[in-house]
């Protein structure tokens, strides 16, 4: 494919992005910790008071002279997947929309179109992205089940109202995270370089924005890549950004709140359905990460990334 052949990057090429490709991600990375920081401080307003009440209550500040680093950690990550402190998290994730917006749009002098927020089609396009996110994260856990990797059972009590808020969460952090990673660095990258360069760059700066979540592995690195190429994949075929940010939200909802599976290493929320690991084999469950490890998914997000080549190059030939 020719540098030019998609009407995203071309509409990228128009504008004030750097052509220099270590610029390019030097920049980025200035506006991810932005936003990081961003995300972090509206957070804190939620995970601290509940961090010190833990601490309080585990006598961490009744032995200051032995300050015990490993407990405090361990009292952060239990507190930081909450449901009180996790749902707030996910709406605090609008902050990556609303900073990317910004920077592509008063800096690069971007239109918003050129992010991939068309206007024709925008209905049908997240509807289909729905259905697309539903039926990937359905056909893994599904082969899970009937290979024996996994089993699953129906909660007892299930909380409709939390699992709305997580919903309406995810819809948030979804769509920031396609936005950030496809709409802002892989259309600016696309503007000015190949296919394949704004592809790898998106998806590794992806993958590794995940690379501090328990449980990761290398497999699940793996993953995290096609699930971003995947992504990319499926917005250069359409031309727009609508259906990634819906597979993306769905994607982990349906995942974390109807199936009850890890999400990258989130740990349990409420939810519908609970699966539960049956084998011992890490590679095929994900072991803590969730099934987003597992080689299942690995073979899903192939199949899906090849059909997405297949409708992309039938759709620029009839064209």
């Amino acid at each position: 494919m020719k540098k030019m052949a998609f009407p995203l990057f071309s509409d990228s090429s128009k504008v004030r992005t750097p052509s220099n490709l270590a610029l390019q991600i030097l920049i980025f990375l200035a506006v991810f910790i932005v936003i990081y920081l961003a995300q972090g401080i509206f957070a804190s307003f939620f995970v601290l008071p509940e961090m010190f009440g833990a601490m309080d209550r585990a006598g961490v500040f009744d032995s200051p002279a032995s300050f015990r680093y490993k407990e405090i950690y361990d009292i952060a990550m239990s507190v930081s997947m909450q449901d009180n402190v996790l749902i707030p998290t996910l709406f605090t994730t609008v902050f990556g929309i609303i900073l990317s917006i910004i920077y592509c749009r008063f800096i690069e002098k971007r239109s918003l179109s050129s992010m991939g927020f068309r206007p024709k089609k925008i209905v049908p396009r997240y509807f289909g992205g729905l259905l697309v996110g539903i039926a990937l994260m359905a056909a893994i856990t599904g082969i899970s089940l009937l290979t024996g990797v996994n089993s699953i059972r129906l909660e007892g009590d299930i909380n409709f109202g939390i699992i709305l808020l997580y919903f309406s969460g995810f819809f948030i952090q979804g769509a920031s995270e396609e936005i950030i990673f496809r709409g802002y660095l892989m259309n600016s990258v696309g503007g000015k370089h190949s296919v394949f360069t704004a592809l790898t760059v998106s998806s590794l700066a992806f993958a590794l924005a995940h690379i501090a979540n328990p449980g990761i592995t290398v497999l699940a690195f793996v993953n995290l890549v096609l699930f971003a190429v995947f992504a990319g994949l499926y917005i250069l075929c359409f031309d727009d950004i609508w259906g990634a940010c819906a597979i993306h939200s769905i994607w982990n909802f349906t995942q974390g709140n109807v199936f009850g599976i890890s999400v990258s290493g989130t740990g349990s929320t409420p939810s519908i359905f609970r699966t539960t690991a049956e084998s011992d084999i890490s590679w095929l469950t994900g072991g803590n990460f969730g099934i987003e490890g597992s080689l299942i998914t690995t073979f899903i997000l192939l199949a899906a990334s090849v059909l997405v080549v297949l409708r992309m190059k039938k759709k620029y030939k009839e064209n």
